[in-house]
């Protein structure tokens, strides 16, 4: 969690149902986890009800279908009630996430952290996250700007998802060291 987090569970989503196939209330859906034992049968699965309640499914059963997934849980045994949640997330809870090796994170853990530049000043909150090449590359924004920040060891000096923080090294003509300003005025300066 993070500071001021009161206690409640973060969801990370894992896939995103797409629609009954079959008649016994197997569902298709898009899988978006790389850990492949996470349908497994055996494995519970969340979904929100029709109420908004996080209700617990466990997986009977997992087959491929045309490049997604097919799942039978348990508790949805007919076609009307795989129809029920159709484009639904499915999910898990932050605390059922394996934990990865130190130095790596899930992008749940960067999105919204704040990111302050070497001098500790507030650049932005990281707004998502894509991947160019083998690296990362965070989206942050922040004072209407926004900012394109290749994670690697020569421009990402801390991230600390436990105190809830980023903080850049200094890069000159990239990013301000002084958010108020630009890199254009920085440079002038220089």
């Amino acid at each position: 969690m993070r500071p001021g987090d009161t206690g409640v569970k973060r969801r990370v989503t894992v896939g995103h149902v797409l629609k009954p196939v079959g008649l016994k209330g197997e569902i298709k859906i898009v899988p978006m986890s790389d850990n492949p034992d996470r349908f497994a049968p055996g494995g519970k699965l969340w979904m929100l009800g029709d109420g908004g309640e996080a209700r617990s499914f466990i997986v009977e059963r997992v087959s491929e279908h045309k490049g997604n997934l097919k799942l039978k849980l348990g508790g949805i045994d007919s076609v009307e009630d795989a129809d029920g949640y159709r484009g639904r997330e499915v999910f898990v809870h932050e605390d059922e996430v394996p934990p990865l090796p130190e130095g790596e994170y899930y992008h749940f853990q960067i999105l919204g952290l704040p990111v302050y530049t070497a001098s500790e000043k507030l650049l932005g909150k990281v707004e998502d996250i894509f991947t160019a090449g083998e690296k990362d590359v965070y989206v942050v924004k922040g004072r209407g700007r926004e900012y394109l920040v290749p994670v690697n060891e020569h421009t990402v000096d801390v991230i600390d998802v436990v105190a809830g923080r980023i903080r850049l090294f200094r890069m000159p003509g990239y990013i301000p060291e002084d958010p108020e300003s630009g890199p254009d005025e920085e440079m002038d300066a220089v």
